[in-house]
């Protein structure tokens, strides 16, 4: 049960939608040491950061509704005065109007999978004790509200960053960053850099996007998870307490500028790098030649050797069309072999694995 209760509530932290947690049966609800359970790892206010007030009464709703349903014997049958006292202070809570709260920027804690899967393997899960993965949450500043419309999908971490952060946090994957010095394309909510800074043990990770919100936001979740880290004592940081991640603005097409932020990586101008990551970042065939461009940007400019590529295949054509630019530039598109725990299965990272994404290493022969 405890394995259960460090599921919901890594859910609930996401913000999961709450027809898809995984909540334990109604008469295991009811038991007192499960109540207290829910409480303390989900409800109690000193946990920080708590999901926003909206989500919060959605789920304790469902939950005492849950609950009044299991009761059989008002006399022996009960709900912990605790789950109570914080229903009565949610509901005493201002509400937000619905497009409010959609669109409102919360802080979203993400926790890794108990079990890392093998990229060469994806059917054989390889077990991490318990501490180690437990201790492996990253904290992203979000909208979970937003649609897919122009100018605010980077508010958002979608589907192919989790699947990448899955993969990434396997064994296979963390060897490919491990050490090294990472940049990533398109970073938006800065999910996966922040998960190689934190937790991957990279040399630094540059996360780069084009809209300043973004970066501004990121260097939010630096601050953040800098914090995190220092109180879990298991921190990849430096000797300053920060974790070794910088945001920076960066147009595809113009060189990237090396910001003040950015004097630990060296007194040389030139930025240079090992590996560059993405994920989303093929939506639109109009967008592939540019990305391609910057793709072979990297390659001769910045020092990068490959480039790690999750993709959502929305649309068959518009990857394919990126593939196609491969070949034409002379890259080679290895497919990697990883794919996400069913969903029903995720003990972190949640994400839908109804519509396909691939993995794919880039690098120049």
């Amino acid at each position: 049960m405890a394995d259960n209760i460090r599921t919901l509530a890594a859910q609930y932290f996401q913000l999961v939608d709450p027809p898809h947690l995984s909540l334990p049966p109604d008469n295991v609800l009811l038991r007192p040491e499960v109540q207290t359970a829910l409480y303390e790892h989900m409800f109690d206010e000193s946990l920080t950061p708590l999901p926003p007030t909206t989500y919060r009464t959605r789920i304790l709703k469902l939950l005492i509704a849950r609950l009044e349903n299991a009761i059989k014997d008002p006399e022996e049958d009960e709900i912990l005065d605790d789950l109570m006292s914080c229903w009565g202070t949610l509901l005493a809570q201002p509400k937000p109007s619905a497009i409010e709260a959609a669109q409102q920027l919360s802080h979203v804690k993400y926790t890794a999978p108990l079990q890392t899967q093998s990229a060469t393997n994806s059917t054989q899960p390889q077990s991490s004790s318990p501490s180690e993965s437990a201790e492996r949450t990253v904290i992203t500043v979000e909208s979970r509200g937003v649609i897919l419309s122009g100018g605010t999908t980077g508010n958002r971490t979608w589907e192919a960053a989790l699947h990448l952060g899955s993969f990434l946090a396997s064994p296979a994957g963390k060897d490919l960053v491990h050490g090294k010095r990472v940049i990533e394309l398109g970073a938006g909510t800065g999910f996966i850099s922040l998960l190689c800074a934190r937790h991957l043990g990279v040399h630094s990770v540059v996360a780069t996007d084009r809209e300043p919100v973004l970066i501004e936001n990121m260097k939010e979740c630096v601050r953040l998870n800098s914090e995190s880290s220092a109180k879990d004592s298991v921190s990849a940081s430096t000797d300053t307490g920060r974790i070794p991640m910088y945001p920076a603005i960066w147009d595809w097409g113009t060189p990237l500028q090396k910001t003040d932020d950015m004097s630990p990586l060296g007194e040389d101008e030139a930025l240079r790098f090992d590996v560059a990551l993405g994920a989303d970042l093929i939506y639109d065939s109009d967008l592939v030649p540019l990305l391609l461009s910057t793709v072979r940007d990297l390659f001769e400019n910045y020092g990068v050797k490959q480039f790690i590529i999750a993709a959502t295949l929305r649309n068959e054509d518009t990857f394919n069309t990126f593939l196609r630019g491969c070949e034409t530039n002379e890259f080679k598109a290895e497919h990697l072999p990883f794919e996400s725990t069913s969903t029903e299965e995720q003990t972190g990272f949640f994400h839908s694995t109804s519509i396909p994404i691939r993995t794919y290493r880039i690098s120049r022969p």
